[in-house]
């Protein structure tokens, strides 16, 4: 007779438990050497189990390993996310550590991400065809036509928000060049120009926390000097709100040691988060926000780009699971950033260099583990 599944878990559950109480009564009034003894015999009865299982495997089916489906992929991230690729090299399974990694950030990390299914990559969504087609045929029809015009009809005629600086992208694409009419150029990039030295960028960067409870995210703003590239955290919130933003508008004025005093104009994107008592704050003390366009995330170009470096060097490298990590991880980041990486917008210079010996032996210096690493010369004890 057919034992019913609730029987069948019941004598699983018994079993273990019985294996489990003859485990630690072989551990009782044992020192810890011997209980690291009985942990390391159980891994070697383990791995000699594998071993045997694996070649059986091999012998039936011919394949080294056997193929997964991603739930199940999924599942051996979600083990392996405890161990470093160190610990994961030394257990030495079917699956390299840079695989199990390239799991946990595929299957889970990238729960949240802002790629649209079928969409290849990141960035701006495409307009609808429709809209394409109607750019070009008035710009077909009316070739005298400069770049504002051609966009002043499409809104007018769709009941769409859309920028100068897509038509214009849409339009040089298929070949059709407005002429300077005097409203070709944005009023952005005179802005940008004429205001460069006084000028600072945020804009807020994500990462999601591996916790007990499942994935946190977290929401990082970042503010950046335009002219010097500097670069510095003004907070991290799980669920940034007004008082959030008040209080990181009030200490970035702060009149003792502000990040932004002196600065007059500062770039946001449109993100609600940058409204009322922020700008009113950063206003008050002689700080004027300016927001970029709609989906033109070019016009805050500076730190868009930080946040992307950030991500690739930085975060998408680690699996953290607090807070506490995840501002460990901002603060050394941001010290090599700021003092430590060359930037390729400066020429190859450093922001704001350690002083180093001319005479001194070149040192690598690391951080995070070594997974941040910059060289000085650094003069050598006699």
């Amino acid at each position: 007779m057919k034992r019913s599944k609730k029987s069948k878990k019941l004598g699983t559950v018994n079993l273990v438990t019985k294996n489990l109480n003859a485990f630690m009564t072989g551990m009782e009034n044992s020192d810890m050497r011997q209980v690291v003894a009985n942990l390391q015999a159980v891994i070697e009865y383990k791995e000699e189990e594998l071993r045997i299982y694996r070649k059986k495997y091999k012998e039936d089916t011919g394949k080294e390993r056997p193929d997964l489906t991603d739930s199940e992929r999924r599942s051996m991230a979600r083990k392996g996310k405890a161990l470093n690729k160190l610990l994961l090299s030394l257990v030495g399974g079917s699956w390299s550590p840079q695989t199990v990694m390239s799991w946990y950030k595929t299957l889970i990390a990238d729960k949240y991400n802002s790629v649209a299914p079928g969409q290849k990559k990141r960035g701006r969504k495409r307009i609808p065809k429709e809209i394409e087609e109607l750019i070009i045929k008035i710009a077909k029809e009316n070739r005298n036509w400069g770049y504002k015009r051609v966009q002043e009809t499409v809104v007018y005629l769709m009941k769409i928000n859309i920028s100068v600086d897509t038509v214009k992208r849409v339009m040089n694409r298929h070949g059709y060049f407005a002429p300077p009419d005097g409203r070709v150029n944005s009023d952005f990039n005179l802005f940008f120009d004429s205001h460069k030295n006084v000028l600072a960028a945020c804009d807020f960067c994500t990462y999601e926390l591996f916790t007990p409870s499942g994935l946190a995210r977290r929401h990082i703003l970042f503010f950046e000097d335009i002219t010097m590239r500097e670069v510095w955290c003004g907070g991290i919130a799980e669920a940034p709100n007004g008082n959030f933003m008040a209080q990181v508008a009030r200490n970035q004025v702060d009149y003792i040691d502000g990040k932004l005093n002196g600065f007059k104009y500062i770039i946001h994107d449109n993100d609600t988060l940058f409204s009322g008592r922020f700008t009113d704050i950063l206003s008050g003390a002689g700080c004027k926000t300016k927001h970029t366009r709609p989906f033109c995330p070019e016009q805050n170009g500076y730190v868009e780009s930080f946040v992307k470096t950030f991500k690739t060097e930085c975060l998408d490298q680690l699996i953290l699971t607090s807070d506490e990590q995840l501002r460990y991880v901002v603060q050394e980041f941001l010290l090599y950033y700021n003092h430590e990486r060359p930037h390729s917008g400066l020429g190859g210079k450093l922001i704001d260099p350690w002083p180093q010996d001319d005479d001194g032996e070149i040192v690598m210096f690391s951080r995070l583990g070594g997974l941040l690493k910059s060289y000085r010369r650094v003069k050598q004890a006699a």
